[in-house]
C-alpha cells in the first residue's frame, strides 16, 4: 500500500474504553514494581493538569466578576467598621469559594464525559454513568 493510499485511508473513531478495561489495566500496572512508579507519575501528572485547569477556570471566573458595573453591584452605603470590613472580607472568601466549586464541578464535568458527544451541562440525565480512563486513572488514587 502506499504511502498516499495510507493517508487518504479515513480511519473510524476508536470506542472509548470501557472502565472495567480501564481498572484492569491500572490495577495490572500497580502491582508491576517498575509501572507502578510510572503509573504514579503519570497520576501526580494528572492531577497537576486537572488542578491548572480548575485554576484557570477560577481565574477566568473571578475575571469576568470583577468586569460586573459597579452600578450592578447592590451595596447600600454604610459605615466602614471592623465589622463591616470582616463581613466584606467573608462574603469575599465565600464568592471565592463557590467560584473554585463551580471551577471543580465544570473541569471535572468536561473531562468526566469528554467523549461523550451528547453531554449537556445542563442537563444530568446527558451524563455518562460509567468513568473513561481518565477518571479511572483519577479515582484510583484513592483506593
Amino acid at each position: 500500500m502506499s504511502l498516499a493510499a495510507k493517508q487518504s485511508h479515513v480511519q473510524e473513531p476508536i470506542a472509548p474504553m470501557s472502565h472495567e478495561d480501564a481498572m484492569a489495566i491500572i490495577e495490572r500496572a500497580a502491582r508491576d514494581k517498575h509501572l507502578a512508579r510510572d503509573l504514579d507519575l503519570l497520576r501526580d501528572k494528572c492531577f497537576s493538569f486537572v488542578n491548572a485547569m480548575m485554576d484557570e477556570v477560577t481565574q477566568t471566573l473571578a475575571e469576568k466578576e470583577k468586569r460586573t458595573p459597579a452600578l450592578l453591584k447592590s451595596r447600600p452605603e454604610q459605615e466602614v467598621t471592623a465589622i463591616s470590613l470582616r463581613a466584606a472580607g467573608q462574603q469575599r472568601e465565600e464568592a471565592a469559594r463557590k467560584r473554585r466549586e463551580l471551577a471543580e464541578a465544570m473541569v471535572m464535568g468536561a473531562l468526566a464525559n469528554m467523549d461523550n458527544p451528547d453531554w449537556d451541562p445542563r442537563n444530568p440525565a446527558t451524563r455518562h454513568t460509567t468513568d473513561n480512563f481518565f477518571m479511572a486513572l483519577l479515582k484510583s488514587a484513592f483506593k
